[in-house]
Parts: structure tokens; C-alpha cells; sequence
């Protein structure tokens, strides 16, 4: 008999081979915001390792949307590249999705309008401080609407170069998840205050992406269960937003956690690799700050298997559409576990970034437990030549 996780999977016309994603982590793989063939390998690579579907990470929705300059941004100069992409994960007999986002006041994109990021709220940018940009501005109504037109034409355009299936991020801490947080989102209109006021242009996007791609191509959320700090986005919080993700028409909520700015390591957990952080930055006083401070601003949280489960499975329980289970998968007897718990998918990341043939030596039975051991250098090498392994 087979296993679960080795069985298809349909999401509206998209049939998935097994149960098996490659979760967005960012791949720091464009050339001036431009995909280049390193990014085109590392996911044909991935999926012939086994997996289902890959996914191509921050994917903003328009230019002042990417926490730096070099990040790729939606728009048809890229087309070519992006098209090969496509292709070529399907050569390799997977499915691609992309990530689509927006930063919001968290940049350090210099070359944003203005000169000063935009948010739900006027805060403090703790992360583009060093950059000139300390403090975001409010956006005004207009700018609400354009934001979810845009997530919505590059849906659009993710479809037209081929892409299978999009992932609308609202967690980490991106615009969308600075909506939903009540400490970051201090607006006192229609947009503000209540949850379902926090939760409208969350909504709004996922209304006019719809819209825009219709009703055969799947549309995906990664969606926080909890910001993990004081004031922030809670589980109580995550599951109403699942129950009206479910009724807007989502097609699998994959269930993540953490807030860029605050706590990046909660998602992440285990070492904290502060060297090769400081190593990498290229602002000189981000890079004293980092050096001086970093081990007593970033708090550091112990891993374990599947350390999202006592949470993710609140939202089980509320929810009856797909979830996608993602943090601490490592062995043969965490996804058996996951399964179990009648999760729907499973995304990995370190796992296969360390061993883009995990999945396939699990099902094999030549390996049960990933050697991967929770370093977190691959964070370094985003901005060091791409994401990898360096064992």
C-alpha cells in the first residue's frame, strides 16, 4: 500500500504527483531583479529530487514592493527568463509556483518612491534604519486598492509565463501580514483596528486575484500562526483568518510563523549564524550592528521536529480546506507524524536545500533523518552567490 504522502493531489485543475513542496525561501539568485540560470537550475534541480511542485521565492508585485533593489519584481522585461524557468521545472516532471509579495515598510530599497517605505501605519523600520529609511509612512486609500490590483495583474502575468500556481504571502511580516498585526497596523479607518477590518485588504487580494486568473488556477496563502511576540499576530488571530481564507475560496493555507523584523528565527530555529550574517552585510554600519548586537536583539529559539504541530493543528481543527504543513520536517517519522495529524501537504526547505533528493531517498528507504543541522548558514548564502548547503 501506498503511503499518504506518495499519493496525487489535486488543487482545482492542478494535479500534484505526491504531497511534497518546496517552500519559498529566498534564493538571492537574480542579477539586478532579473531570474538567472542559477535560479532556473536550483528548481528544475529541486524538482527532480522527487517533489511535487517547487517554489520560486518573492516574487514582488510591483518595484517599490522588494526589501532591496536586486529582488525580482512581476513585470514583462522578465517574461523570457521566467518562461525557461517554467519550462524547465516541467521538463524535470514537477510543477512551479511563485511567491508574491509585497515588503511594505520593512526596505531597504533605496530606489522606492519618495524615499520612504509604505505601510498600514507610520513606524519605525528597524530593518532599513541603516539605509536612510527609519520610519514608514501610511498608505492612503488609493494606494490600498492599487496594492491588491497589483497582486492581481502579476497573477496574471505568474500564469501567462507558466507558472502553476501562486503563493500569496501574508506572514513573516511582509505588507500583508503588517496589516493583519495589531501592534504594527494603527489605522483608524475601515482597513484598522478590528481583525476584520485588519484582515480586509488580505481579502481584497485574494478577491481581485481571483478575478484576474480564474477559476481553474489554484491560489495558495502562506499565512503566519503567530507572529511570536507580544501584540502581534496570534493562533486565535491565525484561525478566523483561515476560516475566511477558506470562505473567500483559498486553495491550501500553508501554515508558517515569525516576523522578519522581530523574531526571524522563530520560523527558522537552531543556530543563530551571526559570523557569516555580519560577513555577507554590505552596509558597513548594519554590519557593526549585527557584529555588536546581533546575539542579544535576534532571540534564538531551540529546533525540534515538527515544532509547529501543537499550533497548526488548532487551525485543523477549524478549517476543513487543504493545509500545507511547514517547520522542522527532518525524517521519515516527522512526515509519517504530519500525515497522521491529517495535514494535506508537507512544505520543506532546509531539508532540500542540504539534499534536493530527500524526498526520494526517504521514499527509497536510504535515508530516514536529513543530515541538515540546523546551522542556518543557507541564510548567509542568500546574499553570498544563492542559497545552499555548506556541509
Amino acid at each position: 500500500m501506498i503511503s499518504k504522502e506518495y499519493t496525487s493531489f489535486k488543487l482545482r485543475s492542478l494535479v500534484l504527483k505526491n504531497r511534497f513542496i518546496k517552500t519559498a525561501t529566498y534564493e538571492g539568485m537574480c542579477d539586478n531583479g532579473r531570474p538567472t540560470q542559477q535560479l532556473i537550475d536550483f528548481h528544475s534541480r529541486t524538482v527532480a529530487g522527487g517533489i511535487a511542485m517547487t517554489t520560486v521565492a518573492y516574487g514582488a508585485v510591483n518595484p517599490d514592493g522588494r526589501t532591496h533593489e536586486h529582488q525580482m519584481y512581476l513585470h514583462p522585461r522578465i517574461a523570457e527568463p521566467l518562461k525557461e524557468l517554467t519550462d524547465a521545472v516541467h521538463k524535470a516532471s514537477g510543477k512551479v509556483s511563485i511567491q508574491l509579495t509585497h515588503c511594505g515598510f520593512f526596505s531597504r530599497n533605496k530606489n522606492i518612491k519618495g524615499k520612504k517605505p509604505m505601510g498600514p501605519s507610520r513606524v519605525l523600520n528597524t530593518y532599513g534604519i541603516m539605509s536612510g529609511l527609519a520610519f514608514s509612512r501610511a498608505m492612503t486609500l488609493e494606494e490600498i486598492k492599487q496594492t491588491a490590483r497589483d497582486f492581481a495583474n502579476a497573477a496574471e502575468f505568474s500564469l501567462k509565463v507558466g507558472f502553476d500556481a501562486v503563493e500569496i504571502h501574508m506572514g513573516h511580516g511582509y505588507l500583508l501580514s503588517q496589516f493583519l498585526t495589531p501592534r504594527i497596523n494603527k489605522r483608524k479607518d475601515k482597513y484598522g483596528g478590528s481583525l476584520e477590518n485588519r484582515m480586509r485588504l488580505p481579502l481584497e487580494v485574494i478577491a481581485e486575484t481571483r478575478q484576474a486568473v480564474g477559476e481553474e488556477f489554484p491560489i495558495l496563502v502562506k499565512m503566519n500562526l503567530s507572529d511570536g511576540f507580544k501584540g502581534g499576530f496570534t493562533i486565535a488571530d491565525s484561525i478566523e483568518v483561515a476560516k475566511a481564507l477558506e470562505q473567500a475560496g483559498v486553495d491550501a493555507l500553508i501554515l508558517s510563523g515569525g516576523y522578519t523584523s522581530k523574531t526571524p528565527f522563530y520560523l527558522m530555529r537552531g543556530d543563530i549564524p551571526i559570523w557569516d550574517m555580519t560577513k555577507v552585510e554590505k552596509n558597513w554600519l548594519q554590519k557593526i550592528a549585527i557584529a555588536s548586537f546581533g546575539r542579544f536583539i535576534i532571540r534564538k529559539y531551540d529546533f525540534s521536529e515538527n515544532f509547529f504541530i501543537p499550533l497548526a493543528l488548532k487551525v485543523r481543527k477549524a478549517v476543513k480546506m487543504p493545509l500545507v504543513y511547514v517547520g522542522g520536517v527532518v525524517s521519515r517519522q516527522g512526515i509519517e507524524e504530519i500525515m497522521k495529524e491529517k495535514f494535506d501537504m508537507i512544505a520543506l526547505g532546509r531539508a532540500l536545500i542540504h539534499d534536493p533528493d530527500f524526498i526520494l531517498k526517504i521514499k527509497e528507504g536510504s535515508v530516514d533523518k536529513s543530515e541538515c543541522n540546523q546551522c542556518n548558514i543557507c541564510v548567509a548564502e542568500m546574499d553570498r552567490g544563492g542559497v545552499r548547503c555548506v556541509l
